[in-house]
């Protein structure tokens, strides 16, 4: 990769008001009762407490322990609603993404920024505000030392494959990719989940037991 920061076009999509509404109403939680596939490991968290539901396509960083150059031009090429995730190749060490990433991020109206490492400018990014989920702080930061690094290629963020144009969902309990193939069938079965078990919580509030909801085969 050394010599020259290789880019591929974004991938665009059309997303229709539909499936931007089941995006909004599907709990990433109530996904994980129904798949195994897709999160992305717990250290990476969210570090914006202000932070709500997220989603949004992937562009694709790939970026080499202390280099950053290709994630500048990746934030230039963001559009509005992007997620922008970021394949550290291992160093926890470098802040790849500190104040001017997130500003400039923010004001092209990304949707959110996921890296597997370390951020730092920790107070300017929460009053920036824009949401994102990392795996802690650090005050060493990438530097710009060689043309590497790779846009819009498949990468490995927080232990999964993060395809360009991947769907990202993204909140407090943690970060999903779902592919095309799955992203409707998935938001159906969680958007059906959260309203029979809205009917259920009003039955807790009456008396009723999980068992009784839950495993009536096994009598208290």
């Amino acid at each position: 990769m050394e010599g020259k920061i290789r880019i591929l076009p974004r991938k665009t999509f059309q997303t229709n008001e539909l499936l931007i509404n089941k995006l909004k109403t599907a709990d990433i939680a109530t996904i994980g009762h129904y798949s195994e596939f897709g999160f992305m490991d717990k250290r990476i968290m969210c570090l914006n407490p202000n932070t709500g539901k997220v989603f949004g396509r992937a562009i694709t960083v790939h970026i080499p322990a202390q280099e950053s150059k290709a994630l500048h031009i990746a934030v230039s090429m963001a559009m509005e609603g992007d997620v922008i995730v970021i394949d550290r190749c291992g160093d926890a060490a470098h802040a790849a993404v500190g104040e001017m990433i997130a500003l400039c991020s923010n004001v092209r109206k990304v949707a959110a920024i996921v890296v597997d490492g370390p951020i730092t400018d920790f107070d300017e990014i929460m009053e920036i505000g824009i949401p994102v989920f990392a795996t802690g702080l650090s005050a060493m930061t990438t530097k710009f030392i060689a043309d590497c690094g790779e846009i819009n290629y498949d990468i490995v963020c927080g232990g999964i494959v993060v395809h360009p144009g991947d769907m990202i969902m993204a909140d407090k309990n943690g970060v999903l990719v779902l592919r095309d193939f799955e992203l409707e069938g998935l938001l159906d079965v969680a958007i059906q989940d959260q309203l029979t078990e809205n009917g259920e919580k009003q039955q807790v509030l009456a008396g009723k037991t999980l068992q009784q909801l839950y495993v009536p085969d096994y009598p208290l």
